[in-house]
């Protein structure tokens, strides 16, 4: 990551104030100062957003060091199996608050040693991603030990509209249905992931409807907007 392009100002809460965006950070001594910086000014802003995904002014960012490797999804009969993406030198990650009925936009940004690193990574990632095709289904025990089921269906593909220096970007697009369980209300949502490799990143874009309605080419289009503005703001 590049030096800080704002200025930070770092409260004894362990909270990060730059602007308008609030950035949750873990203790000082577990992050990188500067690389916290760039990636407070380097995310969208709520203003560059589609209109599919109107937010809230405050976006929640935080800089991470992560011990493990990135999730990408659950896979077999009852999804007891995971892809996961080499684990990075740091993860910085942007949630936009939505209003009313937009869509909600998670950005996570994966940042390994080298562009060689990431490179790898990507490779990696494009051929297990395919393990997440599928549906699984199963049920889990409430509190009082009845079965609660649950369906997913998880498609994956290439993502042309989305290629950087000739390497396209690939996509998971998840339908969960989860059923209600007494004062747990029932989990019902499309999602789509764009991941995308720039340099020595791989960020993850993801749109999610939080409800029984699946996204629209429209919205699927406004996620691919956001996907490739990401990379233009990210190494600018």
């Amino acid at each position: 990551m590049k030096k800080m392009h704002k200025e930070v100002g770092v409260a004894l809460s362990g909270l990060v104030i730059v602007g308008s965006m609030a950035m949750a950070m873990v203790p000082a001594q577990a992050y990188d100062r500067e690389a916290a910086g760039y990636a407070a000014s380097h995310f969208l802003d709520v203003s560059q957003l589609p209109k599919e995904f109107a937010s809230a002014k405050t976006i929640d960012i935080g800089v991470t060091m992560p011990s493990t490797k990135q999730f990408v999804c659950d896979y077999g009969t009852t999804g007891n199996k995971e892809v996961r993406a080499g684990k990075p030198e740091l993860n910085a990650t942007a949630f936009y608050e939505r209003k009313g009925r937009s869509l909600s936009l998670g950005v996570d940004v994966w940042q390994y040693k080298s562009n060689e690193a990431a490179e790898k990574t990507f490779r990696q990632l494009t051929k297990n991603i395919k393990k997440c095709d599928g549906t699984f289904s199963g049920s889990w025990p409430d509190e009082n030990g009845n079965p609660v089921p649950y369906e997913n269906l998880i498609t994956s593909g290439n993502i042309p509209a989305v290629t950087v220096t000739g390497v396209q970007s690939v996509f998971t697009n998840q339908n969960s249905d989860n059923a209600a369980s007494g004062d747990v209300p029932s989990y019902l949502s499309d999602s789509m992931s764009i991941f995308t490799l720039v340099n020595d990143v791989i960020i993850t874009t993801t749109g999610s409807t939080w409800s029984a309605l699946n996204l629209t080419a429209k919205q699927k289009a406004a996620l691919i907007q956001v996907a490739n503005d990401m990379v233009t703001t990210w190494v600018d």
